[in-house]
């Protein structure tokens, strides 16, 4: 691998915001999808959505602006900014399983 493009994998890896959950995010039980989003600034109140609607990772993974809609999650703009970071969280999965192959 081109050492380039590991440096900034690695570099784009240290700056994600997984590391108080060592396993994969589609692991991750009820428990620690709310320890990640009261991690998330002023996401303690989608952490106590998240355990009532006992979302696991595998879920957290799947969330759509409907779903979350459906959930109660408002305004619109809260519905996107969580949707920003859980796209930061599975382009980070990604990139570690990447890097576990090579």
């Amino acid at each position: 691998m081109d050492t380039r493009l590991q440096d900034g994998a690695e570099a784009l890896l240290e700056g994600c915001p997984t590391a108080e959950v060592s396993r994969p995010a589609g692991q991750w039980t009820v428990a620690e999808v709310g320890a990640w989003l009261t991690a998330r600034s002023g996401a303690g109140e989608l952490a106590e959505l998240a355990r009532e609607h006992a979302v696991s990772g595998r879920a957290l993974l799947r969330l759509t602006e409907g779903t979350l809609r459906r959930m109660g999650v408002a305004p619109r703009s809260r519905r996107r900014e969580l949707l920003r970071e859980l796209l930061r969280l599975r382009l980070q999965q990604e990139l570690e399983e990447l890097l576990s192959v090579i």
